[in-house]
């Protein structure tokens, strides 16, 4: 059987003179050969990847012409600039490292050197496209496991990937956006919506700080109700919606604002009435709160899914006789029936007998406590009315847990945790793909 081989080629051409040829470089010669199993079939990893660097070097070297200051004439003197040899000068493709071929100016009068490089022309001799892969991996892994995946996906550990510039990178662009989800563009937003639904909720991460254990970060997401569609009988999704959050220490001030910008985004107006769910946090129904005076009417509830995460383990370590007078207090309050619900756990907590006795007043507390907020849950879910926040998964697990909280020797400043969640948040509400690019090119100009 005759032997081939696959020769690649890349052309020049002109394209004012009919696509004339006038530069052809081999690129490379590839044999073609009889597969003898799986790993035979193709180009491997590694060769495409080195494929590509040599269609991306001649690329580059073709457009290094084009890469030159516009300047003719020495600053310094006025004199005429004339060309003084070349440089290389780095530049980081997404996959690859290259040397882009410059030319240096001289002025033959005073002296001065003018030597160019790709980052003091273009402002960064990384691409964005690498940048973004850093920031997505930065949120999503810790840093040193997002360098790990970006050393596999290039087949070679390179510097420009490094475990800090990843960090550096990923705090830089989280900033732009911390700022950016404060602010409210018109044009982005929904129309005027009905409803709107908020769900706030908070979670503790261990800390760098030396006074203290943990940061308390906050997290909600904002939703209309016809968002919410059935994926299988028992999953529910949440099609269309925005995610916030923050670590600062502001007394929620950022938070506030995230939420508000968030929820107009969704179509908050005048005309909506707002449903807030909570687990009961003090702070988490000031959140709520603040978009009182921004919408029709706004309606606190307790989230059933946490008054039931409350009970569930106090029935489960309790007495036969108490777990089943407990399942009465749980019914009543189902069906909001607050007085009777704290009677029987007035009663409950009262028998000295009782082994659940501490847990037990815990339940009382945090329903004593959450009273006004506590609404018939039955008469909600027969009318399809909001009521919990367990149609989707939870917003603290997504944006908070599932990063910061992965490791337990993981620990976080609060400024390095929260402009991870603005990347994280970005992502969960869809809008990474429409911001990563500005967020970016900020981040590398207020870096310059």
């Amino acid at each position: 059987m005759p032997e081939y081989a696959l020769r690649i080629v890349v052309e020049k051409i002109d394209l004012a003179d009919n696509n004339r040829v006038v530069g052809r470089d081999e690129v490379s010669n590839i044999a073609i050969n009889a597969p003898k199993n799986i790993m035979d079939l193709g180009l491997r990893h590694g060769a495409q990847i080195e494929l590509l660097k040599r269609i991306q070097d001649k690329l580059l070297h073709e457009q290094a012409p084009y890469l030159q200051p516009e300047l003719s004439q020495c600053a310094q003197c006025g004199a005429n600039l004339c060309g003084n040899g070349y440089k290389q000068s780095k530049f980081h493709a997404v996959f690859t490292d290259h040397d882009v071929r410059l030319q240096k100016l001289k002025c033959m009068h005073c002296k001065t050197s003018i030597v160019s490089s790709v980052k003091s022309l273009l402002g960064t001799s990384i691409h964005p496209d690498l940048y973004r892969l850093q920031c997505e991996h930065g949120a999503n892994h810790t840093y040193r496991k997002a360098e790990e995946n970006l050393t596999k996906m290039c087949n070679t550990k390179r510097k420009v990937n490094n475990h800090n510039r990843i960090k550096k990178i990923t705090n830089k662009v989280g900033e732009v956006l911390s700022e950016k989800h404060k602010v409210y563009d018109e044009a982005e937003s929904l129309s005027p919506a009905k409803d709107i639904i908020i769900q706030v909720d908070g979670g503790h991460i261990k800390t760098t700080e030396t006074e203290k254990r943990s940061i308390e970060v906050m997290s909600a997401k904002i939703y209309r109700p016809e968002s919410v569609v059935a994926v299988t009988k028992q999953r529910r999704e949440i099609v269309d919606r925005h995610c916030v959050a923050s670590a600062k220490a502001d007394k929620q001030s950022s938070m506030k604002q995230y939420v508000k910008t968030a929820a107009k985004l969704q179509g908050l107006s005048a005309i909506t009435q707002v449903t807030g769910l909570a687990d009961g946090a003090k702070n988490c129904w000031g959140i709520i709160k603040s978009l009182e005076n921004d919408c029709k009417k706004l309606e606190c509830i307790l989230d059933w899914f946490h008054i039931a995460k409350k009970f569930e383990p106090v029935i489960k370590s309790s007495s036969k006789t108490t777990s089943k007078l407990l399942k009465e207090v749980k019914s009543s309050l189902w069906a909001g029936k607050i007085d009777d619900a704290l009677g029987l756990l007035k009663a409950l907590k009262s028998d000295t007998t009782n082994e659940n006795k501490s847990k037990i007043n815990g339940l009382y507390l945090y329903i004593n406590s959450n009273k006004e907020f506590i609404t018939n849950y039955s008469s909600r879910a027969k009318n399809q009315l909001p009521y919990t926040s367990q149609v989707a998964e939870s917003t603290v697990e997504h944006l908070i847990n599932d990063r910061h909280k992965r490791s337990q020797k993981m620990q976080w400043s609060r400024k390095g945790a929260h402009h991870v969640l603005q990347i994280r948040a970005s992502m969960a509400s869809n809008q990474w793909v429409l911001e990563w690019q500005d967020a970016i090119f900020d981040a590398i100009k207020g870096a310059a």
